[in-house]
């Protein structure tokens, strides 16, 4: 039995408690930090034993780390804490050999602890002086909550407010240590709240803002709704924009920089439509407001258009750099290369959107653009461009130095320690001041590491953050594009997304689960991108626990913007259905989540597009409830369910209610294809069934010469191993069988040891092209197939450069749930399906990856051929033939019919690739065209078959062309009773 030190602090007082025992051979005493909710007992070698919730007496540390209360890295060495003890009001910590001792001050109240760094012996680089990871999952279902809060700029603490799973703070020789601070926090769920807003509240080097954090879900600014505007708002469409966001149900308008709107970096606007500069927004706010419409001023933070003032015709002095390079030879005015003395051999040329890097060199007054380098000495820049950007070409002596300047979205930065970087952030708020608007969005925040590193980004980015908060008169609302530890005092909501062009409701289930639980997946390295949107890799298991939680980890009000509606455009994007934009409404009242517009709402918009207007009126009612908050936590609790649908409708008596409702997807793939007979599960009582029929895009054949060949197998080896889960071993060898066909045939063979789960068990053969191959008129695939039967997922994947689709998956699916030897044709990019597997993540941005991003087919770099699913202590083998890049082609279909148990109904019309036919009766059966345009009222033939209550096989049929598949998606509807209210 250990002796212990009892320090239980009441009113910043200090009591002592000490057991001793009188014989000599105990063993030395831990030490207890307690307060009113929870004590926090460590051993005197610094290890973490007890972190207890004192009202249950449940101890959440997780006792396996077997972690130590701190730590330090010296010369990139870690080293644990070895001695502690408490001397007075301080910790003393000891590092062992490295000499290096540490005090720390800890001072508390009844529910809270902080310790602050006093003093530190000997030379670190940093300083871990908290390290407490817990059990808790960080959600509020949870009656106990535990919180460490960052006091000021140089602490870094990396998990979120308010509901944490590890409890670390750290701080930095190159940004400071002593005096690096944190408030510790272990309450009762519903008092967490509370109490941080009196802790920021007193925080001197923290600015202040009640209109986010601790505040947020009090304010009424982050459950709002808002269209974005780039740029056609001025004091003559004021008007204009007041009915639409009155006619479209939106309360808010987020104004976003860029083109020819405001400069990024000066906020210098367009002076042909706002003669009056930003005087026009103070009078535009004005108008905005008496119309009860708040107003968000949109940036790109700290990025810097390269057309600005702060770049051409001089650029300026505080312009951010990568690194410099001294000239080793002058340069003329129609010098070509530039030598310089420092080694080029690290030098990309490769840029894009999301590319951290540039081709543009600052020396002087001159920017120059370069497209290569020398790997070896004489190192040199070649393929100039000289005066880039506007700028004046010009002489250039000797020794000068060279600036690599920092770049990322296609945009210069300024050094983050320069005035440059501190007058932005104080234009920022000048406008908003002068101007009255209501809220700021800082886009491209998440590109902070650009200021210093991969591993200093919450610094900067918070830095900057703070300059802006400081020169604020007011506190208003704040959005960012990315997240960090600081950045919650000020956030209004959480977390808006890029649009989704495909898998719809799938993507809004993964966009809940991750805002939910943001830091599910944070990495063990410091990534500028650890709370990105569209990053989170959760797949369905963990996508079903948490997107139905009631608000979740961060206690903000969540958002479900941005939203932009799509038409039919094959194969990568699905046209935005009446059931999707259901789908988004319902999970907006269930969570009371707000929802933003990019755009296509115009009046001109809306008149080409139905099936957009349609999805404006669903949506505004639809959010007209939920401002209301008509519905009860009962029906919202149902609502917030993922994969659970529910439609809103009206009742006899006026009410409005919800009723539970499937859409049953199936793709028919030929109309003498085995897919043309499926079963589809009723789980409601018989009813007369409901459909909607949409021709897809057909194929031409395997054999057409216009086929491009990507593989033939004649070469295996050029298909290499490029990833895999542990313990999934595989290869691509020749098969001594030939395809069907004639052609030769290649067996991908793999075995899954059991070490990885069955839905993560991924790997990866994959064949590069060099040249790119231009699939811009071939962007459906072909493949013979010979499965084994044994349920694996075979997944053939084309990609375009990174920097050029952003990692787009153009992947396709198919199951090898079949033996023998079948014909695949592979048109549409697989997206839903995506996230009930467990996949590696390749390019920085899973979700959107495979929901947002389009392959580029023009410029193909890869072809991959995937398994997963793969059982374990399985081996599968699957047999390939020749995968052909094939054109897709416009089919039809005429006179489609559905049977169910002998009943046939029969729609008597000629459907072509992207029309739709919805059938709800008898009375109410439309066609449209690919906008949702209506081209006929049907009156279907034959009666309307009854889908009964469970298994019900149903029965396709048609007339399709002769030398091609007609190819469709049939989609059954089935509903159930209204939902009880009370």
């Amino acid at each position: 039995m250990t002796n212990n030190y009892f320090f239980n602090f009441r009113s910043y007082c200090f009591t002592l408690i000490v057991l001793s025992f009188a014989f000599a051979s105990c063993s030395p005493q831990n030490i207890v930090l307690e307060n009113d909710h929870f004590k926090y007992v460590i051993a005197p070698n610094g290890r973490n034993l007890e972190f207890v919730d004192k009202a249950t007496h449940k101890d959440y540390l997780d006792t396996e780390s077997g972690s130590k209360c701190a730590y330090i890295f010296v010369d990139g060495q870690r080293h644990d804490i070895t001695s502690l003890s408490f001397v007075k009001d301080k910790f003393k910590m000891g590092f062992g050999e490295t000499g290096v001792d540490v005090d720390i001050l800890v001072s508390t109240s009844n529910d809270r602890i902080t310790l602050k760094v006093a003093s530190v012996s000997g030379e670190i680089e940093s300083l871990v002086f908290l390290n407490i990871p817990l059990t808790l999952e960080g959600q509020p279902y949870e009656p106990f909550t535990a919180c460490a809060l960052s006091m000021n700029l140089f602490t870094h603490v990396r998990q979120l407010p308010p509901l944490q799973t590890n409890l670390w703070a750290e701080c930095y020789n190159k940004f400071g240590i002593i005096g690096a601070e944190v408030t510790l926090l272990g309450l009762p769920q519903q008092k967490v709240l509370p109490v941080i807003r009196d802790v920021i509240s007193s925080a001197k080097d923290i600015p202040f803002s009640d209109a986010g954090g601790a505040w947020a879900l009090t304010k009424k600014e982050g459950y709002g709704s808002y269209l974005m505007n780039f740029g056609s708002l001025t004091e003559e469409t004021v008007d204009e924009w007041i009915e639409t966001c009155h006619n479209l149900g939106f309360n808010q308008i987020d104004s976003h920089g860029g083109g020819s709107f405001f400069e990024f970096g000066t906020f210098d606007l367009n002076k042909e439509k706002w003669p009056d500069g930003w005087d026009s927004f103070k009078r535009i706010n004005e108008r905005l407001h008496k119309a009860g419409i708040s107003h968000i001023f949109h940036t790109y933070a700290f990025f810097i258009d390269k057309n600005s003032r702060y770049v051409t015709p001089i650029p300026n002095k505080d312009l951010g750099y990568v690194n410099t390079f001294t000239l080793l030879e002058p340069i003329n005015e129609t010098a070509d290369e530039i030598v310089v003395k420092e080694p080029t051999t690290n030098i990309s040329t490769v840029t894009g959107f999301h590319t951290e890097n540039s081709v543009t060199l600052k020396i002087g007054d001159e920017l120059i653009e370069f497209t290569g380098v020398t790997k070896s000495a004489p190192y040199k820049f070649t393929g100039l461009k000289r005066g880039a950007n506007g700028t004046k070409i010009s002489l250039h002596g000797l020794n000068e130095v060279t600036y690599h300047l920092s770049e990322r979205f296609g945009r210069f930065v300024p050094g983050p320690e320069t005035p440059l970087f501190d007058e932005m952030a104080k234009r920022h708020a000048e406008i908003v001041n002068h101007c009255g608007f209501d809220g700021m969005y800082f886009d491209a925040i998440d590109g902070s590491a650009v200021l210093g590193g991969e591993e200093n980004f919450w610094y900067y980015g918070t830095k900057f953050i703070f300059e802006v908060v400081k020169n604020l008169e007011r506190p208003v609302g704040m959005e960012m594009s990315s997240m960090s530890h600081h950045w919650w005092h000020y956030r209004s909501r959480w977390q808006a997304w890029d649009r989704p062009v495909r898998g719809y409701k799938r993507f809004i289930d993964i966009h809940l689960a991750s805002i939910k639980a943001s830091g599910l997946f944070l990495p063990d390295e410091i990534v500028s991108y650890e709370w990105e949107h569209g990053r989170w890799p959760g797949h369905t298991p963990i996508i079903d626990k948490y997107a139905g939680v009631d608000k979740g980890q961060m206690q903000l009000p969540l958002h479900l913007g941005w939203w932009g509606n799509q038409i039919w455009g094959p194969p990568q994007v699905e046209p935005t259905f009446s059931d999707d934009i259901e789908y988004l409404g319902s999970k907006m009242i269930g969570n009371n989540a707000g929802f933003s517009q990019l755009g296509g709402v115009d009046k001109k918009t809306l008149e080409e597009i139905p099936l957009f207007k349609q999805a404006t009126e669903i949506i505004k009612q639809y959010d007209k409830l939920r401002h209301e908050n008509y519905f009860g936590e009962k029906v919202k609790e149902l609502l917030r369910q993922p994969g659970k649908e529910y439609k809103l409708f009206q009742q006899g008596n006026d009410e409005w209610n919800f009723k539970p409702i499937v859409y049953d997807k199936h793709k028919v793939k030929g109309l003498d294809h085995s897919t043309a007979s499926w079963t589809v599960i009723n789980k409601f009582k018989a009813q007369p069934i409901k459909l909607r029929i949409e021709p897809l895009m057909s194929v031409k054949s395997y054999d057409d010469p216009s086929g491009i060949i990507l593989t033939d197998f004649s070469k295996p080896t050029d298909f290499i191993n490029k990833s895999n889960a542990e313990g999934i071993t595989g290869q691509i060898s020749a098969a001594e069988e030939k395809v069907v066909t004639g052609e030769k045939a290649a067996i991908f063979s793999a075995q899954n040891s059991g070490e990885a789960p069955q839905d993560g068990s991924y790997i990866n053969m994959e064949k590069t092209f060099e040249p790119l191959l231009d699939l811009s008129k071939n962007q459906a695939l072909g493949v013979w197939v010979k499965g084994d039967g044994n349920g694996q997922i075979l997944n053939l994947s084309v990609r375009s450069p990174i920097h050029i689709s952003h990692g787009a998956h153009g992947d396709h699916f198919i199951k090898i749930d079949f033996t023998g030897w079948k014909y695949f044709e592979l048109v549409e990019i697989e997206s839903s399906k995506i996230s009930d597997y467990i996949w590696p993540d390749d390019s920085h941005f899973y979700v959107y990856d495979s929901y947002r991003h389009t392959v580029h087919f023009g410029m193909i770099e890869r072809l991959q051929l995937w398994y997963n699913n793969v059982q374990a202590n399985k081996k599968v083998s699957t047999v390939l033939g020749p995968v052909k890049a094939l054109q897709m082609v416009p089919g039809f279909v005429e006179n489609p019919s559905i049977t169910i148990e002998g009943e046939t109904i029969v729609f008597p019309v000629r459907m072509e690739s992207g029309m739709y036919l919805e059938f709800f009766s008898a009375n109410d059966c439309k066609l449209y065209g690919s906008k949702g345009e209506l081209l006929a009222e049907v009156k279907p033939e034959g009666s309307i078959p009854t889908l009964a209550k469970g298994s019900n096989e149903i029965y396709f049929a048609g007339k399709g062309p002769n030398e091609i598949n007609a190819r469709l998606q049939v989609t059954v509807i089935s509903e159930g009773d209204p939902l009880d209210k009370n």
